[in-house]
């Protein structure tokens, strides 16, 4: 009889375990992943609800050198140059890209701080030393970026012409290799975006 009783506990103490590991909100067998305040989550987010058009990045890896460079904030951030700010907005673009996607990119778009802003923190966080832009002044580059043509709109897939989109995408690249394209963003710079 006590073997019974103790097989009964076991089994119930299983059911119960089992059930609070299958629901738990955070990223179990029944959903996605829950968002952490890491570059991991935020790349993974974004590059699979921001593609063609609306993308933000051209992978991974451009992705995590340039998250590195934004202030964390709170998971709990709408708004503001975070990283927190860019994960909820990067995850809101899985049923609005066209909305989010610049929201949660490099840039900000407005919602994850100015454009400019973001820009600059990019700029300024990956091309030190020899390779330093706007001399390595935030309200330099702040100035100077206001001055960029704001036409057409940033996504990825812009790699040249005189605009702001083409010196943002290059600010990313620049996180991964800034010798080749930390001179892209200035104004001042070589081309492809003179």
């Amino acid at each position: 009889m006590q073997i019974t009783s103790f097989a009964r506990w076991i089994l119930a103490i299983s059911i119960v375990s089992l059930a609070a590991c299958g629901d738990d909100g955070g990223g179990g067998m029944d959903g996605p992943p829950a968002a952490e305040l890491t570059c991991a989550s935020y790349c993974s987010s974004i590059t699979a609800n921001c593609t063609t058009t609306n993308s933000q990045f051209t992978g991974m890896t451009d992705c995590m050198a340039s998250c590195t460079h934004y202030p964390l904030g709170a998971l709990s951030d709408m708004a503001g140059n975070t990283l927190g700010c860019r994960i909820y907005h990067a995850g809101a673009a899985a049923s609005g890209p066209d909305v989010h996607c610049r929201h949660a990119g490099p840039g900000g778009n407005t919602a994850c701080g100015a454009d400019c802003l973001g820009f600059c923190t990019l700029v300024l966080g990956s091309c030190t030393g020899a390779n330093v832009q706007f001399g390595g002044d935030m309200a330099t580059c702040m100035t100077t970026c206001a001055g960029y043509a704001t036409t057409p709109a940033y996504s990825s897939t812009v790699t040249n012409g005189n605009s702001f989109a083409c010196r943002l995408y290059h600010a990313t690249q620049a996180a991964v290799n800034p010798t080749t394209h930390c001179g892209h963003t200035s104004s001042v710079g070589t081309p492809p975006c003179n």
